[in-house]
């Protein structure tokens, strides 16, 4: 996967973005068939259908998802960045986003997350009310915060979203059942120290911290690396996203801009999200360190996006 994922990245990098513009709308209406086929023709795993498998090979939809996702908002600024202005521009981006974070989020609630807030920034750059988002944001937090208190979340939510929810309150209350994996990886931060056990010395990840190689990932590195080794990949992810920022207020047309703008956004909102996991920061969701948890269809299709970047970076240069 990491080889195929390198060579799509240098492909992608060499193209001329603009000439994926005609791909965008087949690409997000395969995207949306895949992601309602994967419900019911998916391979199981933990009570959820989110992967398609072929022999040992698995294909996440979800992913390939965010990508079209990224694709088909780019197009849609592009071609109405006069209409900037209006309020049907952010009504539209809703509609094109519905379709296929519905079936997403039905199957993996961490990628409807992360598929929301990749919307949420690219209509945000691409509109003119951006005070509106702010309130938005301000209100969802608000809302968010009621329906807990008064009892409405627990109507709304699953039984083990809840769970996961009381586990995150007080992981302590629930040391076997799902405070568990928490407290693990909260033991694994904890033993690192400033510079870590050493490179491979994990003892949390010999079968203590469960999803270890997946959504914990971070935990066995502040364990092995230390607080030194952890700062330093926080800082490299800061850089990386940096650069994405610089490349879209540099680049020649909104259309490029805003396939920056998605990257950076998905990059962003995924490596805050597991990192606030991992530190029981907000509740747990199972999202992916980028680059760094294990799974080929994430690596495939960020790397496809550092592509993208990458060629709209050589235009700009």
């Amino acid at each position: 996967f990491l080889a195929a994922a390198f060579v799509s990245m240098l492909f992608m990098s060499k193209a001329d973005y603009h000439k994926l513009l005609k791909l965008a709308l087949p690409g997000f209406l395969l995207s949306i068939a895949l992601g309602i086929l994967v419900l019911f023709f998916g391979k199981e795993v933990n009570g959820q259908k989110r992967w398609f498998a072929v022999g040992p090979i698995s294909f996440q939809p979800a992913e390939f998802a965010k990508l079209m996702l990224i694709f088909m908002l780019s197009s849609f600024f592009h071609k109405n960045y006069r209409k900037s202005a209006s309020w049907s521009l952010i009504i539209k981006a809703v509609g094109i986003t519905l379709p296929i974070f519905l079936p997403v989020v039905s199957a993996n609630l961490s990628s409807g997350l992360i598929i929301a807030g990749i919307a949420f920034v690219m209509t945000y750059v691409a509109s003119e009310h951006r005070p509106f988002f702010l309130i938005s944001t301000a209100a969802a937090i608000f809302t968010c915060v009621f329906a807990f208190q008064s009892g409405l979340l627990t109507a709304i939510l699953d039984e083990y979203q809840m769970n996961r929810i009381y586990a995150w309150i007080d992981p302590e209350e629930f040391p076997l059942s799902n405070g568990f994996q928490v407290l693990q990886g909260l033991y694994a931060i904890g033993a690192g120290g400033l510079f870590g056990t050493g490179h491979g010395n994990s003892l949390q990840k010999l079968g203590f911290l469960p999803e270890s190689q997946n959504d914990m990932i971070f935990s066995i590195d502040c364990e092995e690396l230390g607080l030194v080794g952890a700062g330093t990949i926080i800082v490299l992810f800061l850089i990386l996203i940096w650069r994405f920022f610089v490349i879209a207020t540099h680049a020649p047309d909104l259309f490029g801009a805003l396939i920056a703008v998605g990257a950076m956004a998905h990059m962003m909102i995924q490596v805050i999200l597991n990192i606030a996991v991992v530190t029981n920061t907000i509740p747990n969701t199972g999202i992916t360190l980028p680059f760094i948890s294990y799974g080929g269809t994430s690596v495939m299709f960020l790397l496809i996006e550092m592509g993208l970047v990458l060629s709209v970076s050589q235009v700009v240069d």
